[in-house]
């Protein structure tokens, strides 16, 4: 079961926020093991993270079932399960169509007869963001047009995640353990009802979050398997929608905000 946390407004300066975009999460490890992760940074987030890019090389496609909430995740209090799984559902599309620009097959069912690699993932820590100040952020960011707008240092979102590739046999090719806030206002702040209530929302970092998770982790295994002759495969289309049929939600249906 994961643990309940109260939302406390994060209350600082814009210089001390924009100083560094991790934060950190007091979750026990969902990783088969964390023995080999040295410490990295993707996209100016510092993470732990291990890939055998020689391993890799040689799969091209991995088995991705629906991530799951790492038992004993710091998740805010007051979230049902319906949005939670929707989170799941989000986070799972997003690192399907990570790995699959980086040129694998992904399957959200394994292959039956075959021995198929496995990639997972976890939610260790969901803190909401404060829909007010969030949606002043996106107005400030239409005023100050560009891709790095920063956000107005209250009620900032937060989102942890790990996740791993074991080989057939079990072995550990690939993992990550991340945490980050939501800093910038994504899209250069230019935000409109276009964008659907989940845009506004307080999951909206941690919708945004997730995209960054899944192209750190995609960009860990891509990189790791450059030096290499890489096997390669395609992920038909629909594919990674189709993790919302897994929690019987339709990915365009309006999120409630909380």
């Amino acid at each position: 079961m994961y643990k309940s946390r109260t939302v406390l407004p994060a209350i600082g300066s814009l210089a001390i926020l924009l100083a560094g975009c991790s934060t950190a999460f007091e979750t026990p490890t969902t990783l088969s093991s964390d023995a080999q992760l040295v410490p990295g940074e993707r996209r100016l987030v510092p993470v732990m993270e291990y890939a055998d890019g020689e391993a890799l090389a040689g799969l091209s496609a991995l088995h991705l079932p629906l991530v799951e909430i790492a038992p004993g995740a710091e998740v805010d209090g007051d979230l049902d399960s319906a949005r939670l799984d929707r989170l799941r559902a989000v986070l799972s599309k997003e690192i399907c169509q990570r790995f699959a620009r980086g040129g694998f097959s992904v399957l959200p069912e394994p292959e039956e007869g075959a021995a198929t690699a496995r990639l997972s993932a976890a939610v260790t820590g969901l803190r909401r963001n404060n829909v007010a100040t969030t949606g002043l952020s996106r107005v400030i960011g239409t005023a100050v047009p560009g891709p790095l707008n920063p956000r107005v240092p209250i009620g900032i979102g937060a989102l942890g995640a790990e996740g791993e590739i074991l080989a057939e046999d079990g072995t550990q090719l690939a993992a990550i353990r991340w945490a980050s806030q939501n800093h910038l206002a994504s899209g250069g702040g230019f935000t409109t009802v276009l964008d659907g209530p989940a845009a506004f929302g307080d999951l909206a970092d941690a919708n945004e979050l997730a995209s960054i998770f899944a192209d750190a982790f995609g960009d860990l295994v891509v990189e790791a398997r450059a030096g290499y002759e890489v096997s390669e495969s395609e992920t038909p289309r629909g594919t990674c929608d189709a993790y919302f049929d897994q929690i019987g939600q339709d990915e365009d249906a309006e999120e409630a905000a909380g």
